[in-house]
This record gives C-alpha cells, sequence and structure tokens, in this order.
C-alpha cells in the first residue's frame, strides 16, 4: 500500500510538472517525490518487474512514433549522422575519465553520467551494471533540462539570421483514419507490454523490457494493427513509476556526493554543451540541410520535443523527427552492445590501478 500511494503522488506531481511545462515533467516530478520521502520520511524498495513495466510502457511509446517512410527519408543522412554520434560518444567517453579523476565517482557511475544516450536507457543500464543509479539519473535528468531549455531558444535566435526549409508535418502525430478504437488499442498496448516482460525473463539482455516492447510495439504497428498514439496519460504512468523508484534511490550520502561534484559537474555539462554543436556542425558540413534544422535533428534531447519545435520555426519539421527517430533507433541498437565493452575497460583499468596502488 506504501508504494502505491507513493507512486500515486508521484504521478500527480509529475502531471503538475507537466501542466506547468517543466521539460521531462512526468519524470522529474515523480523523481523530486520518491527522493523527498527517502530522504524525509521513510526508506522504500519496490519490485524490480515494476521498473522493468515502466521502462516497457515507455518502449512501446515509442515505438508507435517509428515509422518505415522515416527511414527512407533519412537513408541519405546516415553517414552524417553516424560520424556526429561516433564523435559526441567518443568525446564523452573522455569526459567521463575527467569526471572520474575529478570526482568521487567511480568509473562505471561516470560512464553513464557522461553518455548521452537518452535518460532512460542510460538510467536502465546503470541499474543493470550497478552503478549509482541517483547520481546517474541527476546527471542525465540535468542534461536534458539543459538541452530542452536552452536549444529552442537559441534555435529561435539564429533561424531568422539563417537560410531556412520548408515546413513539414512532424511526422510524430497520432495515426488518423485506419487505427483501432482507443479501447482495442489498450487492450494491444497491455499485450505488448506482457509480452515484452515475458520475453526479458526468457533471454536476458542490457534494458530487455525496453528494447523487446520497442521491437514488438514496431513491428505490430507497421505490420499487423496500426495503433494510435499511446495516451499521455499512460506514458506519464510509466514515466512516473520509473520516476519514483529512480527518487528512491537517492539517499543522503547520494546528496552529499553531488554536492561535492558541484563545479566538476557543471564544467562537464558545459562542455557537453559545446560538443552539442560542435557534432551539429559536422552534421551540417555533411548535410544539404540548413543549421538550425541541423540542430535541432541532431541534438540529444527528444525527438517530439524538437520536430514540435522545429515546426513552430517554419523549419523542415519531419526530417527532424524522422533523425531524432533514427537517432534513437541507432542508440537503441548499438549502446546496449558497446557498454559491455567500456565497462570491462573501465574494471580492468581500475584493477590495473589497484594493484599498482598495492
Amino acid at each position: 500500500m506504501q508504494n502505491v500511494v507513493v507512486i500515486l503522488v508521484g504521478f500527480l506531481n509529475g502531471y503538475l510538472f507537466e501542466l506547468l511545462h517543466v521539460p521531462a515533467g512526468w519524470l522529474l516530478g515523480a523523481i523530486a517525490v520518491g527522493a523527498i520521502y527517502r530522504l524525509f520520511i521513510a526508506d522504500i524498495t519496490f519490485p524490480p518487474l515494476l521498473f522493468d513495466t515502466a521502462l516497457a510502457i515507455i518502449g512501446v511509446s515509442i515505438s508507435l512514433s517509428i515509422k518505415i517512410d522515416m527511414f527512407k527519408d533519412v537513408a541519405g543522412f546516415l553517414l552524417p549522422q553516424l560520424v556526429s554520434l561516433v564523435t559526441l560518444f567518443v568525446a564523452c567517453f573522455f569526459l567521463a575519465k575527467f569526471l572520474h579523476r575529478f570526482s568521487n565517482l567511480d568509473a562505471i557511475t561516470a560512464l553513464f553520467c557522461c553518455l548521452p544516450a537518452g535518460a532512460s536507457v542510460m538510467i536502465a543500464l546503470s541499474r543493470e551494471y550497478k552503478a549509482k543509479l541517483s547520481i546517474v539519473a541527476a546527471f542525465q535528468s540535468v542534461r536534458i533540462m539543459m538541452l530542452v531549455t536552452t536549444i529552442p531558444i537559441i534555435a529561435g535566435y539564429i533561424s531568422p539570421l539563417l537560410d531556412t526549409q520548408v515546413v513539414k508535418n512532424s511526422g510524430l502525430e497520432a495515426t488518423e483514419g485506419n487505427t483501432i478504437p482507443m479501447w482495442g488499442a489498450l487492450v494491444a498496448y497491455t499485450l505488448i507490454v506482457m509480452t515484452a516482460l515475458a520475453l526479458a525473463i526468457k533471454w536476458k539482455i542490457p534494458v530487455a523490457s525496453f528494447i523487446y516492447s520497442i521491437m514488438l510495439g514496431f513491428l505490430v504497428h507497421s505490420f499487423a494493427v496500426p495503433l494510435p498514439s499511446m495516451p499521455d496519460v499512460m506514458v506519464g504512468g510509466g514515466m512516473a513509476m520509473l520516476g519514483v523508484i529512480i527518487g528512491a534511490r537517492f539517499d543522503r550520502e547520494s546528496v552529499a556526493e553531488f554536492k561535492r561534484i558541484g563545479w566538476t559537474s557543471l564544467g562537464i555539462l558545459t562542455a557537453f554543451f559545446v560538443l552539442t554543436f560542435i557534432t551539429t556542425f559536422i552534421f551540417y558540413l555533411m548535410t544539404p540541410l540548413d543549421f538550425t534544422t541541423s540542430l535541432l535533428a541532431i541534438v540529444p534531447a527528444g525527438a517530439a520535443q524538437m520536430a514540435s519545435v522545429a515546426a513552430l520555426l517554419d523549419l523542415d519539421a519531419s526530417i527532424v523527427a524522422a533523425i531524432q527517430v533514427s537517432r534513437l533507433v541507432i542508440i537503441i541498437i548499438t549502446v546496449p552492445m558497446i557498454v559491455p565493452f567500456l565497462v570491462n575497460q573501465e574494471h580492468h583499468q581500475q584493477t590495473i590501478a589497484h594493484n599498482n596502488g598495492l
């Protein structure tokens, strides 16, 4: 009963944050509730299945925005996108080294704090590899807030100064016409989530429920029954569950540790902000897109948010949405394969350093 009440309060606070247009409001509002409860009221734990269920719900919501036509639209942008992503990831890997050296964080936690692969993915992977979940969540949340609040302002300022392309629809709207009724869609969402959880138990891979739900949702939506976009309240429920669980990992030691690395974290976030424009410039040089469209298409700050900004600025919102979604798909496929190698490398270097210290 205690868990249910805390999740419900987290949901309500996330909804309030969303109404107030706080970036990533569902997630941050629920994180605040979980953290306050843990820090000032009592310890609380949640079953692992709840975390996996939240990831599966979020995965289904993402899968419904992936359309086959998008991949045709971005086929010519694949190489520039890969070059930009590799540049960003290599630079962030060295930022993680810097964070580890000048803070009290272990190398694995520093790695998950700095990799720009989506908050949900990084938080889930950090749980898989025993990193400090609360610190990773704090870093990733601040990164998202920084980009979501600043990039639209910067894009709006520079857009009138540059030549831009004609606007199209964002490509993320709900599918009209041939979708099944919402009650049927709710049944389909539930079946996809349950199937993803079952597959995650049978075939264990990093962030299994998240990956399986995206794959299943895409296959059902594209080749079986077109589904309407998941209701905001359902996506919010998944984000609220995830946020409360993350917030409940905050303890006084985590808060003190985050304070100790305050200036270092500020430097990391500033460097990441600069890197965003460097990778955008690389993408811009390799494509026919204007700089503002390139910025909104390549910044790791959410497909729906950046496509909406593009539409408001009369830019090519369709290509922004397509590139953002394809970036997310690339990350979902590649990051779980790359992370074990990086983690093993960090473990190896920690062992060498420990032996040298002895």
